[in-house]
């Protein structure tokens, strides 16, 4: 353990920030697998959230902890590695090409976070369609995202205009595109014979408006961007 302990953490973090985190510190040496410990009681907690999925694998997982020489150096040495190549990246980067893509998308690109993943597909979206446009003669258009109602896609730049959380705090004061936004049909459940009439009856009224979009915008819409299962909207599928 560091030169803090577990109840003093919360004063020290609070003295620099706002610490309006959970009540529990964790123990990172004590938790495992699935099981979050906290440092001031000892409990142990049942994490159904793996910190937002950064922790998918678990704590202290057993590989991990095996290889943490290894991985110490990679954590400890932070090249730019889009100039600069090493093995381990390599290592990574052969990994993910084997196990995560498939052939129809044989090239990889690495950025830091979720939001940013969806501003840099954004940016590529844009870039594809004005360049389309610029070429048919029909000038530097194509700048609009459609998306769902009740969406959660980051709080940067772009994505700020795609997040449509119930809690409005989130982008409320922020500057905004308004980019077309269509209802999200998502399923009710039980999923019996009355709801699943709602539900076809709203994914009719969602390609209306989508269609009604397209043709009201023209050539104005990059892309759509969607979420299989919507969480920040109220754990929603389709």
């Amino acid at each position: 353990m560091g030169n803090i302990s577990f109840q003093e953490t919360r004063v020290a973090i609070g003295k620099y920030m706002l610490a309006d985190g959970m009540s529990l510190v964790i123990d990172l040496d004590k938790s495992h697998g699935s099981w979050l410990v906290d440092g001031n009681t000892g409990k142990e907690y049942l994490d159904l959230f793996s910190m937002f999925a950064s922790m998918s694998i678990g704590y202290n997982h057993p590989y991990v902890l095996a290889n943490k020489d290894r991985l110490t150096t990679a954590a400890i040495n932070k090249p730019t590695n889009s100039d600069i190549y090493s093995p381990l990246m390599a290592e990574f980067v052969e990994t993910m090409g084997r196990v995560a893509q498939p052939d129809y998308l044989p090239y990889s690109f690495f950025v830091s976070g979720g939001t940013l993943a969806v501003e840099n597909a954004l940016k590529t979206s844009f870039d594809w369609k004005v360049r389309y446009n610029m070429a048919k003669g029909k000038g530097e258009k194509g700048s609009q995202v459609l998306h769902l109602k009740q969406c959660f896609h980051g709080r940067s730049g772009y994505t700020l205009s795609l997040t449509d959380s119930p809690d409005s705090r989130k982008v409320q004061y922020y500057p905004k595109f308004d980019w077309p936004r269509v209802t999200n049909p998502s399923m009710i459940f039980p999923m019996n014979e009355e709801n699943t009439a709602i539900v076809t009856a709203l994914e009719e009224q969602s390609l209306t408006e989508i269609k009604e979009a397209i043709h009201n915008n023209a050539d104005d819409i990059a892309c759509i961007i969607l979420e299989p299962i919507q969480g920040e909207g109220g754990d929603n599928h389709f």
